[in-house]
């Protein structure tokens, strides 16, 4: 089995800029509403300069402080919780964009909403000047606030792309093993051991890069093994099962019926 990866160019102009402004949140709790009417192409990019909070976006819960980059779109529901004897300090920015088509809106929307390993130098330059430039209002301000979300972006894609990549290198890791190994049936545990990572983080990634868990997957290249040695006629069903390591011969048919819809009788090659 091989994964599929959709390639987007990330073909977008920011249309619009609504305001820049640098905020001292003092409140220790905040709800934010959505604008009506909603505008789906409207984003919020916010640096923390100074504290620490808690948000909540579409009830994914992040610990936010100095140099994490939040970005999301504006009608996504968010919170923020912190200390009574806290603040939180930000730069925000809320601005339009127009896609070249939905498969790079729709990109964009998969990128994070945290950013927390960008180069805090760089990226305090960034919003700094843009700042500046919306505040100063010179003439052509708007093509330099522009160009400079435009950097932004191109920093919160970039790290996006290393991150997708460093988990494929472990997924595909992953799957060459099972691929490898088909007498064995590993569990969540065995597998996030063999990559050094934790049970609940490579769940969260499995599923992100394929689609299914590491157990569907486990069970898809096992089951596509099977139609291949059926078909080949050398083997019966209960040959096939005990090759492939299943122990129980009418799971090993539940589950080939269930993955296939046809039952491995119907796949067997006719002498």
């Amino acid at each position: 089995m091989k994964l599929l990866h959709a390639v987007s160019e990330f073909d977008l102009t920011v249309t619009k800029l609504e305001y820049v402004v640098e905020v001292q949140s003092k409140k220790s709790v905040e709800v934010y509403s959505t604008p009506a009417p909603v505008n789906r192409n409207e984003y919020v990019l916010s640096l923390t300069t100074q504290g620490l909070t808690n948000y909540s976006i579409s009830d994914q819960q992040y610990t936010i402080s100095k140099g994490h980059v939040l970005f999301f779109p504006r009608y996504l529901p968010r919170s923020r919780v912190m200390e009574e004897s806290d603040q939180w300090r930000h730069i925000v920015v809320v601005f339009q964009l127009q896609f070249g088509g939905e498969t790079d809106k729709a990109a964009l929307d998969q990128l994070n909403h945290v950013f927390k390993n960008l180069d805090q130098t760089r990226i305090a330059f960034l919003f700094q000047e843009l700042i500046r430039a919306w505040a100063g209002k010179q003439p052509g301000y708007l093509i330099r606030c522009r160009s400079r979300i435009m950097d932004i972006l191109h920093l919160l894609i970039v790290d996006s792309k290393e991150q997708k990549t460093s988990h494929l290198r472990m997924v595909e890791m992953l799957i060459g093993l099972m691929e490898a190994s088909e007498e064995t049936f590993y569990s969540i545990e065995e597998l996030s051991r063999e990559i050094g990572i934790s049970s609940s983080y490579l769940c969260l990634i499995f599923k992100k890069t394929t689609g299914f868990t590491a157990i569907q997957y486990q069970n898809r290249i096992k089951i596509g093994k099977a139609i291949d040695l059926l078909r080949s006629g050398e083997y019966n069903i209960t040959e096939v099962a005990d090759r492939l390591g299943f122990k129980d011969i009418y799971y090993f048919s539940r589950l080939f019926k269930k993955i296939t819809g046809t039952p491995p009788s119907s796949v067997m090659k006719k002498i």
